[in-house]
């Protein structure tokens, strides 16, 4: 089977066809298509890019390149051709460069510095070629009219801050080789409404996609056992999240403000579980039997129930403002009922004017007062 490149003709994605093959379908939008048009599209896009790189150099001095690394670009135009020497888009190179719109990436580029492009707020359409290898921390943070982007098939790492505050940024391919994705990665990509994290993906950084308001679910792959401190911070939207079986901690504030969130279902190896602050949309919690911490539940104004295993001794957060949590099923409860104030105030409120035990709420032996039931002695 000779495979050739082709462009989709749907979703405009590079893929790789059966030449011998009549017709193909996109392995990124499953669209079927017509081989012969979709080499042609591929030949014709990438003529057109030689071109351009061609005409750069009678124009070259707005670029200072050393070495094959582009260090600088001094002119105000808003469509820039990487120049045909150009090997790498070194740091700075673009920053806060507020004219530039368009950026034509010859497929001779492999990497692209930090910073490289941060701050360009009107850059809105960037094509990513598949030579590239690195893609460096901050290189697109803050490109406010950026609507989306596709990670060429060689890229390993989405670096820390790389989409970080791309407001305008809707919809993001990942790549298959994809293994970790940094710190703040897509943080504040307030328009980001739908990403498919790839199965190789095992690390996630904090604050990853905090603040994308309009992401609606996530499944995270087998093979990630940490969720960092406010990795979905604020994704208000957020309805499903679908944890691996490898999970072992959810670490604080991971969820916090989720408020569209109102189930979760904790795999049964979890040991760690913090970080759902503020999610007023949960309704029950179940910890896992292996649990040994439990941290901040604070502000689940609508969890009415929860279970926690023997393993939880005691409670590192605390269910602060959750007036609606009276079903607790945890045999630790009798030592750490201070930990959930409404179920204090309540439950234990009614036991004390009853006369019964605090703890469990059995009756006290007449001599001794100590619980039937429990055994604890009267200490009110």
């Amino acid at each position: 089977m000779a495979l050739i490149n082709a462009i989709c003709t749907n979703c405009s994605k590079t893929v790789e066809v059966d030449s011998t093959k009549d017709a193909w379908v996109c392995p990124h939008c499953s669209t079927p298509f017509i081989v012969e048009k979709a080499v042609q599209k591929y030949r014709t896009e990438h003529r057109n890019v030689a071109k351009k790189v061609k005409a750069v150099k009678k124009n070259s001095s707005d670029f200072e390149v050393k070495d094959g690394v582009l260090l600088g670009y001094k002119g105000d135009s808003g469509e820039v051709t990487i120049p045909g020497d150009v090997r790498k888009i070194g740091e700075n190179a673009f920053e806060n460069n507020t004219a530039l719109k368009k950026v034509i990436i010859h497929d001779k580029v492999e990497e692209i510095g930090g910073y490289a492009f941060r701050g360009c707020s009107a850059l809105e359409e960037l094509k990513l070629p598949d030579s590239i290898r690195i893609l460096g921390p901050w290189a697109f943070r803050g490109c406010e009219s950026l609507k989306s982007a596709v990670i060429p098939p060689k890229v390993t790492h989405i670096s820390d801050c790389l989409f970080a505050d791309c407001t305008a940024l809707e919809t993001v391919d990942l790549c298959e080789v994809i293994s970790e994705i940094g710190s703040f990665a897509f943080s504040g990509c307030k328009s980001l409404s739908s990403i498919e994290l790839k199965k190789y993906v095992s690390q996630i950084g904090k604050y990853a996609f905090s603040g994308c308001e309009k992401l609606e679910q996530l499944v995270i792959p087998e093979g990630v056992s940490l969720i960092e401190d406010c990795t979905f911070a604020n994704c208000s939207a957020l309805s499903s999240i679908g944890l691996p079986k490898t999970l072992k901690s959810i670490g604080p504030s991971a969820f916090q403000n989720c408020v569209s969130l109102r189930a979760v279902e904790i795999p049964a190896g979890v040991l760690s579980v913090d970080g759902f602050r503020g999610c007023t949309g949960l309704r029950a919690v179940e910890i896992p039997d292996k649990a040994t911490s439990v941290g901040d539940f604070s502000g689940c104004v609508n969890l009415e129930k929860i279970r926690i295993p023997a393993s939880v001794k005691k409670i590192s957060g605390g269910f602060a403002d959750c007036p609606k949590l009276l079903s607790i099923s945890w045999p630790n409860l009798a030592d750490n009922a201070s930990a959930f104030p409404a179920y204090y105030e309540t439950v234990i409120a009614s036991r004390k004017n009853a006369g019964k035990c605090l703890y469990c709420g059995g009756d006290f032996k007449l001599i001794t007062k100590v619980c039937r039931f429990c055994g604890k002695k009267k200490d009110y």
